[in-house]
């Protein structure tokens, strides 16, 4: 049987292409996207950017905020970067190759706002995928890692 080719999503303003990352646009990232209270927000961290989605949608929804996001896993960033280059407030938005645990130890900025769409799982059965197993299971992002302030 022949591989699925992984079609871009499409919005209106924008589509999000998603064949290289481990995980797809999901329902749980779109509401995020549309639904973060960002009227106050003039720096904004959207922290394992995957396909670029959150910042995309924040950017989208304010006129002026910064968005930066970091996004570990390399062929993720890549294709968050390739997808944020396309969109018209792209100079806005920004993708940090590093983790959340390096990035605050590299960067003194401070943020209005933090979004995440975390991995969800501590256990269970893992996927065959290793790159999509680190994504769904709290691996390379333990909860308190995103929680903790240091």
């Amino acid at each position: 049987m022949p591989a699925t080719e992984i079609q871009p999503f499409q919005f209106k303003q924008f589509s999000i292409t998603q064949d290289r990352c481990p995980m797809k646009v999901g329902t749980d990232g779109v509401l995020l996207g549309a639904w973060a209270e960002v009227s106050q927000a003039k720096n904004i961290l959207d922290v394992g950017a995957g396909t670029g989605l959150i910042a995309i949608m924040l950017g989208q929804r304010t006129s002026d905020a910064e968005i930066d996001a970091v996004e570990i896993d390399e062929i993720a960033c890549a294709q968050a970067t390739e997808n944020i280059e396309r969109v018209a407030w792209s100079s806005r938005l920004k993708v940090f190759p590093i983790s959340i645990q390096d990035y605050v130890k590299t960067s003194s900025k401070t943020y209005d706002l933090i979004v995440s769409n975390p991995p969800f799982f501590t256990g269970g059965t893992f996927s065959d995928k290793q790159d999509r197993a680190s994504v769904r299971h709290a691996i390379k992002l333990p909860h308190g890692d995103l929680l903790s302030r240091q």
